[in-house]
């Protein structure tokens, strides 16, 4: 009885190291897949295993690679520009809903302190969750009502109401009736919100940008770029060098250049 517990113990003593050297590789393996493929095939795993390994890993290291060449080859361009030109027009016009945006103070004109925008809302209008990470927004409703959501809570907010959105709080805002608002907007520092509403603007007037999305996937990653706009639906550890990556390699392509004409 004594030599069965005394094997039992060297056993399951034995088993503890493998498990937790499984745990450890298993990770490794599916990021350096071919070098675990090879390891798998050799093993003695069962067949359905190997199968299991050889064909679930497969999409998890191509998603990594990818991300991972994405970001590095990102890394050693020039950085994205989020300037302005010297533009005398200080208002542009949504012609799809007819209402405007006017440049109250621009980040040239603050010295990058801040962006202070006009802001008409068309009925029921406005944007979804989102959050920017290097700003913080204020607003102040000029005329008409606004919902201001932040963090999961919405409020509305009459003529004359303020508030603020701390960095890297979800948060939207829309026209909360039937007919026009104006919301001024403040963000702080500055950051591209002149360049971000002339490129959408601009793309919307020409049929560019529908519900939403832009014809041109790439002009879509640079528009967030450029405002620093990131979503819900992703982790910020994995969206926002994804996002600035992909924007960076679209200025690198030229596909900004079909947007020179709204911002230069």
């Amino acid at each position: 009885m004594e030599s069965i517990l005394t094997n039992r113990v060297r056993i399951e003593k034995t088993a503890v190291p493998i498990v937790k050297k499984w745990k450890w590789t298993a990770g490794l393996w599916l990021i350096f897949y071919p070098v675990g493929l090879f390891r798998v095939w050799k093993s003695k795993w069962r067949l359905w295993l190997k199968l299991t390994y050889t064909i679930l890993g497969l999409p998890v290291f191509l998603l990594v690679f990818t991300y991972a060449f994405i970001v590095v080859f990102a890394a050693f361009l020039p950085a994205l520009d989020r300037s302005v030109g010297q533009r005398a027009d200080r208002t542009v016009v949504n012609g799809e809903g007819n209402y405007s945006a006017t440049f109250v103070k621009t980040g040239a004109e603050t010295n990058g302190a801040y962006e202070l925008v006009q802001v008409e809302l068309e009925p029921y209008g406005g944007n979804d969750w989102h959050y920017h990470s290097n700003f913080k927004e204020s607003f102040t409703v000029l005329d008409g009502v606004v919902r201001i959501g932040e963090n999961g809570k919405d409020t509305l907010l009459y003529k004359g109401d303020s508030t603020s959105v701390t960095r890297n709080h979800l948060h939207f805002f829309k026209n909360a009736r039937g007919e026009k608002s104006v919301l001024l907007v403040k963000i702080a520092p500055a950051g591209a919100l002149e360049k971000t509403l002339r490129v959408a603007y601009g793309l919307i007037n020409d049929g560019l940008l529908r519900n939403d999305m832009t014809e041109n996937p790439w002009h879509m990653v640079l528009l967030l770029a450029y405002s620093e706009s990131y979503l819900p639906a992703m982790p910020s550890w994995f969206q926002e060098p994804l996002i600035n990556s992909l924007a960076k390699i679209a200025q690198w392509r030229g596909e900004d250049r079909e947007l020179y004409k709204y911002f230069r």
